[in-house]
């Protein structure tokens, strides 16, 4: 007689096969739960999503201090608009932008910036003798293509302070003149071209997802 029916082969059968029973509810159980976090995750991240902010700096998107807005149509892409006063008047902008994470990391900016300029700025402008002269420029419209890298830093559950740096290419030159026709010095159009849109791109900003 058998006194042992643990050690009886049907015992093992059962043994086994049981085992494989949990090993397979198991499974099943994990592949569940990743699908519904998923479909949670998938959830939160719905598009399209709208920010707006405010920003500063110089050649940037915003100029030296405007207000910016941001609709995110994918994980990946945004497009955005900007305005705001910098050195050659009101300054008007529009791009897109691609993220490589949804939110936070590294994003590569392409935009187009527009400033209609403005007239009457007073000028002291140096003679020949060695003397001044003061006279009138107006800043005439001005326009770039702008590349750029933004670094994007997450704050609270979905808003954003980034900084950008890059290179604005203006596709005019020397875009003012002097109502009287009188010549500028060499010092004065340095200046001019400075203050001209085009150049080194360094800025920062804030954005709140408002939906």
């Amino acid at each position: 007689m058998n006194t042992h029916p643990c050690t009886s082969p049907n015992y093992f059968n059962y043994s086994t096969g049981f085992k494989r029973i949990i090993l397979l509810l198991l499974c099943l159980f994990l592949l569940t739960k990743v699908d519904a976090q998923e479909i949670t995750e998938n959830q939160t991240a719905e598009y399209p999503q709208v920010y707006v902010g405010f920003g500063t700096g110089f050649d940037n998107f915003t100029g030296f201090l405007g207000v910016s807005g941001t609709l995110k149509v994918h994980e990946n892409f945004s497009v955005r608009g900007g305005t705001g006063l910098s050195g050659w008047g009101f300054k008007n902008s529009i791009g897109i932008k691609y993220d490589t994470k949804e939110i936070g990391g590294w994003s590569y900016c392409l935009g187009y910036s527009h400033s209609p300029g403005f007239k009457g700025i007073e000028m002291d402008i140096e003679l020949a003798s060695g003397g001044t002269q003061e006279t009138t420029v107006d800043y005439l419209s001005a326009s770039t293509i702008n590349l750029a890298v933004d670094r994007n830093w997450k704050i609270g559950k979905a808003n954003i302070f980034y900084i950008e740096f890059g290179y604005a290419i203006p596709l005019q030159s020397n875009r003012w003149r002097t109502t009287d026709g009188s010549v500028l010095s060499s010092s004065n159009e340095a200046v001019l071209r400075l203050l001209q849109p085009g150049g080194l791109i360094l800025g920062a900003g804030f954005a709140f997802r408002v939906f």
